[in-house]
């Protein structure tokens, strides 16, 4: 019989295969096909679309998977940053360590954007391919910042919950960041959009905001102040990108 520990790492090693599968899968299938199964397909496509089955899906995985975790009890609140918050310590901290986050995060997209004007004029226009700028320039477009926010530090949490059991609170969080980078780099889709204006910008200020709320977690153990600061810094960034780039 498997222990508290290890059988929420199997859980954890069954949910990111879940989704390399289900992400490769996906690009492998992009292209339209001939015969049923491409009619198939490109019929799932299009209802899918519709129907905001990806966004569905999303919102499955990274929050009913764990709440459904948590239900069952293969994990624990204190593992997610759920509980035994100490929110006057904790805040305090949180907005130390964001403001010094955010001053890095602004300096490095300045230069960013300066190296891709000097390179080539014009090019500093495929920042605003970002489609996250993109949500910024709607009147509620926040809330699609928040909302990912949300999924993600949920997934992350998760994902690093074992590792705090098995190589402590402070090895464990970086084993979890680790397993965040070597998902994504397993999805195809992730390693094509790499190479892509626009979607790479968002990839690399995922990355440095995941390494920031990692870092978060170490000190405050909590997933809400993560989820804060996670959205405030991609607000401020692609703002402060926006307003550069049109400058």
């Amino acid at each position: 019989m498997l222990g508290y520990p290890l059988r929420l790492l199997l859980a954890i090693v069954v949910y990111l295969g879940l989704y390399i599968l289900a992400t490769n899968l996906a690009w492998a299938l992009r292209a339209p096909r001939p015969g049923r199964f491409g009619r198939a397909v490109e019929f799932v496509r299009l209802w899918g679309g519709r129907l905001y089955l990806h966004d569905l899906l999303r919102l499955a995985y990274y929050l009913l998977v764990p709440y459904l975790i948590l239900y069952y009890g293969w994990a624990s609140p204190l593992d997610l940053g759920l509980a035994d918050l100490d929110w006057i310590y904790g805040v305090g901290l949180t907005v130390a360590i964001a403001l010094g986050s955010l001053c890095l995060l602004l300096l490095a997209w300045w230069q960013c954007v300066r190296l891709l004007a000097s390179c080539s004029a014009g090019q500093t226009g495929e920042l605003l391919m970002m489609r996250q700028v993109q949500w910024l320039e709607q009147p509620w477009g926040w809330a699609f910042v928040l909302r990912e926010a949300m999924l993600l530090e949920s997934g992350w949490a998760l994902y690093r919950s074992p590792l705090l059991l098995l190589a402590g609170p402070y090895l464990g969080v970086y084993l979890g960041l680790a397993a965040v980078f070597v998902a994504g780099l397993l999805n195809a889709r992730t390693r094509h959009e790499l190479g892509m204006p626009g979607r790479r910008e968002e990839i690399i200020l995922t990355a440095s905001i995941a390494v920031v709320t990692a870092t978060l977690y170490v000190f405050v153990h909590n997933l809400w102040l993560c989820i804060a600061t996670h959205f405030a810094l991609r607000v401020i960034v692609l703002r402060f990108v926006q307003f550069v780039t049109d400058a």
